[in-house]
């Protein structure tokens, strides 16, 4: 083997000990031993409502692990489980509670310089106009949002799927 193929299968050798090594993660304990892939599509009034956050809590008090994801601009979220800053896209199957809540992004008109600049009392009138949008584009009813009105309750399959869910204003939902 002449000295270039040596460099070469040496370099090679060094990277794939170097990604392998440094790309698994250790699975925290109590992160579930099979995810399903699952996803959940939020519409309301027919519509997707993007920027919802979906939340699956188990009914087991020792579960370490939560499920959640954000909804993106077609309504979807694929679900993702996580403990601390470990995550892997899938659900455990099983059945869980649910909330939704929506925190719609609202535009301001100032940058953050003109922010800066303002009084407190301009301050303080330019926040209330933001609630104001705000709580016109927010969709989702807020009893979707505590775990203990929310009246969504899922079974996740063992061979996963998704769900369409339907809010409406009088805090139904179609599955």
């Amino acid at each position: 083997m002449n000295r270039l193929n040596r460099i070469i299968f040496t370099y090679l050798l060094f990277s794939l000990i170097f990604i392998v090594g440094c790309s698994s993660q250790k699975i925290p304990d109590g992160f579930p031993k099979k995810l399903v892939k699952f996803s959940v599509t939020i519409l309301h009034e027919g519509k997707p409502v993007e920027d919802a956050l979906v939340w699956f809590y188990s009914d087991d008090p020792n579960t370490k692990y939560h499920v959640s994801a954000t909804t993106n601009a077609n309504g979807i979220a694929l679900m993702e489980t996580s403990i601390n800053s470990y995550s892997q896209l899938g659900v455990p199957d099983g059945t869980f509670k649910g909330t939704v809540t929506h925190r719609p992004k609202v535009p301001s008109d100032l940058t953050k310089e003109e922010w800066l600049k303002l009084t407190p009392e301009e301050a303080e009138a330019q926040s209330k106009k933001i609630a104001t949008e705000v709580s016109k584009i927010k969709l989702i009813p807020s009893t979707w949002e505590n775990l203990t009105t929310s009246p969504l309750k899922i079974t996740i399959p063992e061979k996963g799927g998704n769900v369409t869910i339907e809010i409406t204003d009088s805090n139904t939902f179609v599955q």
